[in-house]
């Protein structure tokens, strides 16, 4: 039996000296190849100073077709802070209130991850604030947080289109003030990945 190419060029597969079909293969996650695709992206709040209280971080809720995929949340918090107990991330899921929303901050950075790209993602993106608040939807998990440190949680989070995330920090502070920042790296889902 020969197996010939279906593009009609007329090539043959090739078997090597021990009889195997002779074929190159490259895997690579789904991120790398969306990322590759434009499709790739890095949604960061920037620096929310001054934060001396429990506050709100960061809301993102998706505007695309395709489903959004959160790979990683990462989370810095500088020093300056006497905390009484360990900082701590609430991630929210479809919050529905709360000065995060009402006040309507834009992020600092919404960023395809492929400079050679000029894909935008559609998403409503705010930046929270010292004391900010969020409330309704649900408690998807907590996240313990350093000190005085930068945190990076993957996660593989999937969000259709209209729903939304949001992340709380307990900051636990007994004295001082400091700045925090909070950041995701996402991608749309190829549909050709089920």
């Amino acid at each position: 039996m020969i197996i010939k190419d279906g593009a009609g060029s007329g090539s043959e597969a090739r078997v090597n000296a021990s009889n195997k079909l002779d074929i190159h293969g490259v895997t690579q996650s789904e991120a790398l190849y969306s990322i590759e695709s434009g499709d790739g992206y890095n949604i960061n709040t920037g620096l929310i100073t001054a934060i001396a209280s429990d506050s709100s971080l960061l809301y993102v809720k998706n505007n695309e077709n395709k489903d959004l995929v959160i790979d990683t949340i990462f989370v810095a918090g500088f020093n300056g802070i006497t905390h009484s107990d360990d900082p701590y991330l609430t991630i929210r899921r479809n919050p529905t209130g709360g000065d995060l929303i009402s006040d309507a901050t834009a992020v600092s950075s919404n960023v395809n991850r492929n400079f050679g790209s000029s894909n935008t993602l559609s998403v409503t993106a705010y930046k929270g604030k010292n004391g900010g608040t969020i409330t309704g939807g649900d408690v998807l998990g907590i996240l313990a947080l350093q000190q005085g440190a930068r945190d990076a949680f993957p996660i593989n989070l999937i969000i259709s289109k209209g729903q939304s995330i949001s992340l709380q920090l307990t900051a636990n502070v007994s004295s001082g003030s400091a700045s925090y920042y909070a950041a995701m790296t996402c991608y749309l889902k190829n549909s050709n990945f089920k």
